[in-house]
């Protein structure tokens, strides 16, 4: 058992026992990149993207003499709880000896036996405006066939999912036929939230009903690598609480004591190694993708090309340079947007697009905050000298792309940094988009998935393809699947 359970990540951890699980892939380390000719010039102050209004002042416990009853009382009938059904499709063929009976009595062969299972999982969420839409987490509503979500008074009003992101595990539900009473939250900075806050978390746990639990901000800025599932180690930027957190509780609000969101609740520790530790995703980060979402249906994030590590005082003095927080770069893309920027390795980012980079684990968040094809500036060391460039970046993300399949599934080739880190030949492997609820592959591969060998050979479209028709003659075929970390075969 990992260490860190995330209860949104995969559903049966963060909704009732026995529920249908969900995986997220884990993408391959991102690459950076830089405009044309570097030029030594001072740097501006950048205003790219505006912050909400300053947060107003924080309320204690002792100022609302000794109860929250009243910042609950305002803020709950924002909060829902989202119960998604999944229709699991499972294909069972005759055994061997049955079969054999058949043909010698001239019978032919049996019929595959197909039959559908219900599996259902519940979490929370919160209204983000008065036309029913609402955020919650990926996990929560990954694959549904159904989804309903039921408002604080327990009316259940019929949804669907207009979109997420497993790599932050982030989702945008909306309300078919919203009611016009409906009590949306107030978004907060989460970019101002301070260590030793006060915060609610508000949901519905263990299926018990809407509960409120209290606690501060622990730490900020929090990353646990691959132990949260398959959630991108890139765009980990929890906020961590002390908050009791449970399942059920995936994707409801984490509340400031000014009645303003923060954060969504989404996974936590191990209770059997740690009590209340929990993490959120910074609503900042949320509102981004939930935007593009909203916008498009899918997230397209900017790519530079560049990979590297933490610039400290250890690597300034290797370099004879002056220390100074950000991320060093060690190799540049070939035909990267950081190339074409003019970037360099042992140039160290310090910002790019106004937004400051104190380490390398930055740099995939700032870069991913930008849309494909835009032009922003880099500011950066080299030598020990500021220097500025601009960049246009690439594209990662965009739309599903590839081609539909018979099986019910739509796939695109994989890039070249994702078959170097598997260790493919170019034009290997397949990574899956898209599933049809209704399609064969249903409950059996997921979007993320990545399609390695089929019958001990690498996956290519044609070889996926000629499936279909050796299926139709009876042969059967094995699919070599990776989902996160975790490797597996898949009869068909």
């Amino acid at each position: 058992m990992t260490p860190v359970s995330a209860f949104c990540l995969l559903a049966a951890v963060c909704c009732k026992p026995g529920e249908a699980q969900s995986d997220q892939r884990s993408a391959p380390a991102p690459v950076v990149q830089a405009a044309p000719a570097a030029v030594a010039a001072p740097v501006p102050g950048i205003a790219v993207v505006a912050h909400p209004p300053p947060t107003p002042d924080l309320a204690s416990p002792d100022e609302m003499r000794g109860s929250v009853a009243p910042l609950v009382d305002r803020v709950k009938g924002s909060v829902v709880t989202i119960l998604s059904t999944k229709f699991i499709r499972q294909i069972s063929r005759e055994d061997p000896w049955s079969q054999m009976l058949r043909e010698q009595f001239g019978l032919g062969r049996g019929a595959p036996r197909v039959t559908q299972q219900r599996a259902e999982s519940l979490g929370s969420g919160f209204l983000l405006d008065t036309t029913g839409v609402v955020l919650t987490n990926n996990h929560v509503v990954a694959g549904a066939d159904e989804v309903v979500v039921r408002l604080s008074d327990d009316r259940q009003l019929a949804a669907r999912v207009l979109g997420s992101d497993p790599a932050t595990d982030v989702a945008v539900v909306k309300i078919d036929k919203p009611p016009a009473s409906l009590a949306p939250v107030t978004l907060g900075d989460s970019d101002r939230v301070r260590v030793g806050d006060y915060v609610l978390a508000i949901g519905n746990p263990l299926g018990l009903g809407q509960t409120v639990t209290m606690g501060i901000v622990s730490a900020k800025n929090r990353a646990v690598g691959d132990k949260l599932g398959d959630l991108d180690p890139r765009y980990q930027d929890f906020i961590q609480t002390d908050a009791a957190i449970n399942q059920g509780n995936s994707g409801g609000p984490l509340f400031n004591f000014a009645g303003q969101v923060i954060g969504i609740n989404s996974a936590i520790i191990n209770p059997g190694i740690a009590m209340n530790v929990g993490f959120a995703i910074p609503i900042n980060l949320a509102r981004q993708i939930a935007d593009q979402i909203r916008r498009s249906g899918h997230v397209a994030r900017g790519y530079l090309g560049v990979g590297g590590e933490d610039f400290n005082a250890i690597r300034a003095a290797e370099l004879h340079v002056p220390f100074t927080p950000g991320a060093l770069v060690n190799v540049v893309g070939r035909g990267t947007p950081a190339e074409s920027a003019g970037l360099r390795p042992n140039d160290v980012i310090v910002d790019i697009g106004g937004r400051p980079v104190e380490g390398y684990r930055r740099l995939p968040m700032a870069v991913a905050a930008f849309a494909p094809g835009e032009k922003v500036k880099v500011t950066f060391l080299r030598s020990g000298q500021r220097m500025e460039t601009f960049v246009t970046l690439g594209g990662q993300g965009v739309g599903t792309g590839g081609e539909h399949l018979f099986l019910g599934i739509d796939v695109r080739p994989l890039d070249v940094r994702e078959v170097r880190a598997l260790g493919l030949g170019a034009g290997q492997g397949l990574a899956v988009t898209g599933v049809d609820p209704r399609g064969p592959a249903s409950g059996l591969l997921e979007e993320g998935d990545v399609l390695l060998q089929l019958d001990g050979q690498p996956v290519t479209l044609d070889r996926l393809r000629a499936v279909e028709q050796r299926l139709a003659q009876g042969i059967r075929s094995v699919l070599l699947i990776q989902r996160g970390s975790t490797r597996f075969g898949l009869r068909l």
